[in-house]
């Protein structure tokens, strides 16, 4: 029996879960030792090729849509006559005019002063625009310069004198609730002539669904130049579970002399923009508590999804490489919509036995392997037949995220429909988290579109080899390890008949963080695996005294045939002054405290050959450094040379 790597005792590493994910490298597994395994099956191995990578700095910041409408069309003068007695009809004022309409671009120091209370009093609502302009939120609206002009006219219809008010109002509704208030303002921001005080007389009420609690923000109402009145209105609407219901709210404004009676309102509007109210977000049949809440439903919702810098952030990244690479840009360029029922079909078209290519469980290589699918099975978009998808494997490296296509061709094609990301079952729990409550804190019910807010948020200070691996590198932990081969005439040369053309492995490199991937155990007819048994009969050795070396220790992460070179197992694998005592130099360096997460060890192993035939090394090279997140590096071991000689006898070099 061929004793390997595997028999060497391993102390528990910390192991952060998202990078479990980056153990899925390779499609084809070595078998342990089984007899007629060809050379050729070893090339079957696939490479995952990185397709990608997430700077956290060029993305941008998530941030709440805005919605502009204008004022309603102005209302046209309403006019009434003057009470006979009053002041007015005294000094000849025969009729009071007034008239609605957006104030004039140009504000005035009183507009301004209006505008800052009204952001003061509604600091969480929706951003304060132009003048005569509502602005809208996902959950508030506002409007500032609503001018109410009242102006007296004589018999003759000579203009004796005229006052103008301004009118602002911003409310914020509840994301979780069923009522709210209205912040109401008006100024007296212009008087003339006979026009020297005004009383204005606010009221709110709002359509079928909908209640105004409290229609009069203040009770009076009289004013002069420069003067404010500011108060509250309120509503209430409760839905039945599992409906919605829209209304408008509208409000009448009776504005009159000191001192005189409006019968009716003689400036109204309506809110250009409906709102609604819900009890419809969660799944009422397994939820049973009531949860209702309202939005401004034409304001599209944006989910903020971020990998927040977790070790879980895995599937996060992977739909932001998708929004941010594939043709049809989800959840940014093209919107997607929630559709509650369906989940399990579309998840099963993408993910599961529905798709005509199912999705590769690697629960072998990745313990919790799960498929994170984008667009979501949550969403109408969701559900493409998963042979159509991008294989993606997310690696977080501490310069970023770095994105690898599993079974990656010489490209990916971006017209791609879908993903499957190879995350563990940790990053997947972490995502659909965050979308289940990007559903309830943006209340996004049946049939609703939403964008997505997708972030990475990432410590740019790191070891230098973190920061990109070389081409043809696969991710190891949260590091990579880059094997290299070359030709070699026969991959056997002392057999008969000989060995068919092939390659020998070559130096291989690996950039070794805190965070450890898995290794595999070393096995198969790897290049000049007869040979060496050939040369230890012939000397008179028994063939369990051989074995298939790491380059990269099996400990470090190391797993491929192109890894793997015959040797003794006693003498260049194991034993004094042996490759093991340098393994486990750079595996316990990892564990220990100081070895910080964005710290890694740069290490490096060379076979060295006798000639361009040869297919056993003489002998390997090794060296690694330390490379601090300060950018400092320090020596673990220098290069030191390990001969393929059995046991301490210095004799019996299995190189050829």
């Amino acid at each position: 029996m061929t004793i390997k790597h595997a028999i060497r005792p391993e102390r528990p590493g910390r192991i952060r879960v998202g990078s479990a994910v980056l153990t899925l490298l390779t499609a084809v597994t070595l078998g342990l030792g089984t007899p007629g395994v060809s050379h050729a099956q070893q090339g079957t191995e696939a490479k995952p090729r990185q397709v990608g990578t997430i700077d956290s700095a060029d993305l941008p910041t998530a941030a709440p849509l805005t919605r502009t409408s204008a004022f309603p069309a102005d209302s046209g003068e309403h006019c009434e006559p003057t009470r006979a007695g009053s002041k007015e009809r005294r000094a000849g004022a025969a009729e009071a005019c007034v008239s609605t309409s957006p104030a004039p671009a140009r504000s005035t120091a009183a507009q301004q002063q209006t505008l800052a209370a009204v952001a003061a009093a509604d600091a969480a609502g929706c951003a304060i625009t132009s003048p005569g302009t509502y602005s809208y939120e996902r959950f508030g609206y506002c409007v500032t310069g609503v001018n109410v002009l009242y102006i007296l006219r004589d018999s003759n219809g000579k203009e004796l004198g005229r006052g103008t008010l301004e009118v602002s109002t911003s409310a914020t509704l509840p994301a979780a609730g069923t009522t709210w208030s209205e912040q109401v303002t008006v100024t007296m921001t212009s008087a003339s002539d006979q026009v020297t005080a005004l009383n204005a007389k606010f009221r709110a009420s709002c359509g079928t669904g909908c209640t105004t609690t409290k229609t009069a923000p203040w009770y009076g109402g009289d004013l002069t130049l420069g003067q404010s009145l500011s108060g509250t209105v309120a509503y209430s609407s409760a839905p039945a579970p599992a409906t919605s219901v829209d209304f408008t709210t509208s409000y009448k404004l009776y504005v009159t002399s000191p001192g005189a009676t409006a019968v009716d309102p003689n400036a109204s509007w309506d809110n250009p923009r409906k709102i609604r109210c819900d009890d419809a977000v969660r799944d009422v049949a397994a939820d049973a508590t009531a949860s209702p809440g309202c939005v401004i439903p034409s304001v599209t919702a944006v989910v903020p999804m971020s990998t927040q810098g977790s070790d879980q952030g895995g599937a996060v990244a992977a739909y932001l490489w998708a929004q941010q690479n594939l043709a049809d840009h989800w959840g940014r360029d093209t919107l997607l919509t929630r559709a509650k029922s369906g989940v399990a079909d579309r998840m099963s078209s993408t993910c599961g036995s529905g798709a005509s290519k199912p999705f590769a469980d690697a629960t072998d290589l990745i313990p919790t392997d799960t498929c994170a699918q984008f667009p979501f099975a949550e969403t109408r978009e969701g559900g493409t037949d998963g042979a159509q998808c991008a294989e993606l494997i997310p690696n977080l490296g501490n310069g970023g995220w770095v994105i690898f296509e599993l079974e990656g061709g010489s490209g990916l094609d971006p017209a791609k429909p879908c993903v499957r990301a190879h995350v563990a079952l940790a990053d997947k729990q972490f995502a659909d988290g965050q979308l289940s409550e990007g559903f309830k804190g943006q209340r996004i019910i049946d049939a609703d579109q939403f964008k997505l807010g997708l972030t990475a948020s990432i410590d740019g200070s790191h070891a230098a080899c973190l920061g990109v691996s070389p081409e043809g590198a696969r991710p190891a932990g949260n590091g990579w390890i880059l094997n290299t081969t070359e030709p070699v005439t026969h991959v056997n040369k002392t057999t008969n008949p000989l060995g068919a053309a092939g390659v020998r492995a070559t130096t291989a490199q690996a950039c070794l963080g805190k965070t450890p991937g898995p290794g595999s155990d070393a096995g198969g007819d790897i290049t000049g695996w007869q040979d060496a048994q050939l040369f230890a009969q012939a000397n008179q050795f028994d063939t369990a005294g051989l074995s298939r070396c790491h380059l990269i220790a099996n400990v470090l992460g190391g797993r491929i045939s192109q890894n793997l070179v015959p040797c003794w197992q006693v003498g260049m694998n194991t034993g004094t002054g042996s490759m093991w005592d340098y393994e486990e130099q750079a595996r316990d360096e990892r564990a220990v405290e100081s070895f910080g997460e964005d710290d890694a060890i740069l290490y490096q192993v060379t076979p060295t050959y006798l000639d361009a035939t040869s297919t056993i090394p003489v002998g390997v090279t090794m060296s690694a450094v330390i490379e601090r997140e300060d950018g400092s590096v320090e020596q673990l071991f220098p290069d030191v040379y390990i001969p393929n000689t059995r046991g301490d006898t210095g004799l019996f070099n299995l190189g050829n």
